[in-house]
């Protein structure tokens, strides 16, 4: 008992930050490993906890495909969602303009009841292959929940610069 107070009394100094660096290193280790390997199951986290109020069925995608389908300047529709995005690819006929091909994605919105438009972002991508009459085209879109329309990218042929 006498050698643990000898020790105290000349490394007190040393022991208690000893003790204080080990208590350290133990609350660094606790707090990485709840940060890294905690958490949600998830990969949204609880960003998708209501999506069940909002349920997009196998028949309103049939129908949306179907109906698409059937209009003349359209070749297919692959509509799918991820999360709260929804993706839908549209081929277009080979004489299609853009403001054509623009107008029946916006026009296509009307689909959508406003349940779904209100908690899903709407991702279009535009394909027209390249023809004798015509450039041809590939055009991303996107409606935010928030935004009003759709909002396009420019669409403008990229030019190499040549040095």
């Amino acid at each position: 008992m006498n050698k643990l107070k000898e020790l105290w009394g000349k490394y007190k100094v040393l022991i208690v930050l000893g003790i204080i660096l080990i208590i350290c290193f133990i609350a660094i280790v606790s707090v990485t490993i709840s940060y890294f390997f905690g958490g949600s199951e998830s990969v949204y986290g609880d960003r998708l906890k209501d999506i069940d109020n909002y349920p997009i069925s196998e028949e309103f995608k049939t129908e949306y495909v179907s109906s698409m389908e059937s209009e003349e300047l359209i070749e297919t529709v692959n509509f799918s969602n991820k999360g709260r995005i929804i993706y839908i690819e549209i081929k277009f006929v080979g004489d299609t303009s853009l403001v054509e091909a623009q107008s029946k994605a916006a026009a296509s919105l009307e689909k959508f009841s406003e349940e779904l438009l209100s908690y899903y972002d709407i991702n279009f991508t535009l394909i027209c292959e390249e023809t004798e009459n015509s450039e041809g085209f590939t055009i991303m879109g996107a409606k935010n929940v928030s935004g009003s329309g759709l909002i396009w990218n420019n669409n403008k042929p990229v030019e190499s610069e040549e040095e």
